[in-house]
């Protein structure tokens, strides 16, 4: 066997071959299109087809409705179960059937909005957290809702009631559809693959405690199916009810870890590192660390009960944190003491340590090639072990940038 390190790689969730697309039949009336990351539902009425959905990608859609067409017919609904672009990019392919109503939450189209004014800063993040090109989205393939509601909505379609109901979770936007005579709950995102995405470094803040309130909601209505993570999985019987109790769980047990740290001062960096999800949810299938991660939930909770100041009186109106770190560095006086300190952390098994103490360096000398090519290093460490697509993703990215540079300073 080789002994050469394997490239890191980053964890490719939206650049996929169409040989990823799926089609997957929960039941004999709800259909499944898949594609990592994105998918979306349909469901049978006699009269028609209620999509639940559109994913991300222009070509899934395309072979979705196709499908649609062979086994129910037309669109007659289209819903959104929130403004995340795997959910609504697709939806003008579908707008060909002429559907009665697109519809959404209320507040759906106002984040599109926030979407186009942030189209930049957003292109920015999305290439750190899934390594894709940095192009910016005008929005101009998104379809607006026709119809929305604040609260809760139904409608009926060849004998089967959709009952939508509003909702604080990943967005302030969510809508959960429940179809009581095939006890059958459409969650989006409310239920994924893993531990739930309720802490996201790049994102707004999201909804710990509405999110398990949401889900207990759904636990009393008893489903056999549950479609969720997009449209990409289904849990059947016993497996949906454990699928909710272990989710709701894991919320509950963080969040009030959150709110207790909070209340005994304890500060956000000791935070997550003390707060751990119980013994027995480790275990669980359904909270795999693979997409979100623990500690990003602790940010996220904290961030929605606590203001930014973490009580250090130096951080109440900190000067910029570059300024800081050349004052640092001056005093120390020289770049190779704080190369050596981080290589000696990191080979100490204490590589996030070392990646902090460096960036003194980097944030003061970042024409440094030394100090870059120490980073990759220290990321590579970090990556080794890090299956998670969002942290990983990221330190790949930075990776990426950090070759880039020193190749175009050697020319």
């Amino acid at each position: 066997m080789s002994d050469k390190k394997k490239k890191p790689e980053a964890i490719q969730l939206v650049t996929v071959p169409e040989s990823e697309f799926t089609i997957v039949h929960p039941r004999e009336d709800v259909h499944c299109a898949r594609v990592p990351l994105a998918g979306c539902a349909w469901i049978d009425t006699g009269e028609g087809v209620v999509l639940i959905d559109t994913l991300l990608h222009p070509w899934a859609a395309e072979k979705t409705l196709e499908n649609i067409h062979e086994t129910g017919g037309k669109v007659e609904y289209i819903i959104y179960t929130h403004h995340h672009l795997d959910h609504i990019n697709g939806c003008k392919v579908f707008m060909a059937d002429q559907p009665r109503a697109v519809i959404s939450h209320h507040y759906l189209p106002s984040n599109l909005d926030k979407y186009k004014m942030l189209a930049q800063h957003r292109a920015r993040i999305a290439a750190q957290q899934f390594n894709i090109p940095e192009i910016p989205n005008s929005g101009d393939n998104w379809v607006y809702p026709t119809q929305t509601f604040l609260e809760e909505m139904s409608f009926s379609l060849g004998g089967k009631t959709f009952e939508l109901y509003a909702a604080r979770g990943e967005t302030d936007d969510v809508c959960w559809v429940w179809v009581p005579e095939i006890k059958t709950a459409f969650l989006g995102d409310l239920i994924i693959r893993s531990f739930p995405n309720i802490g996201n470094p790049w994102k707004p803040t999201r909804f710990a405690l509405d999110w398990a309130k949401t889900l207990e909601q759904v636990r009393t209505m008893q489903p056999e199916l549950i479609i969720a993570g997009g449209a990409n999985i289904d849990f059947h019987g016993e497996e949906a009810l454990q699928a909710l109790d272990d989710n709701i769980a894991a919320i509950r047990s963080l969040h009030d870890q959150v709110v207790a740290c909070i209340n005994r001062g304890i500060h956000i960096s000791e935070m997550i590192h003390q707060i751990q999800l119980p013994d027995e949810l480790k275990k669980s299938p359904y909270l795999k660390f693979g997409y979100s991660r623990p500690e990003f939930f602790v940010y996220n909770t904290y961030r929605w009960y606590h203001g930014y100041f973490d009580g250090n009186p130096a951080n109440l109106l900190p000067r910029p944190e570059k300024e800081v770190k050349i004052t640092l560095c001056d005093l120390i006086g020289d770049s190779n003491k704080i190369i050596d300190k981080a290589l000696s952390l990191s080979a100490d098994g204490r590589a996030q340590l070392a990646l902090q103490v460096l960036d003194v360096l980097l944030q003061a000398d970042p024409d440094n090639i030394e100090a870059r090519k120490t980073r990759i290093e220290l990321l590579e460490k970090l990556v080794e072990d890090d299956f998670c697509v969002m942290s990983r993703n990221s330190y790949v990215y930075f990776m990426q940038q950090d070759k880039e540079f020193i190749e175009a300073r050697s020319k």
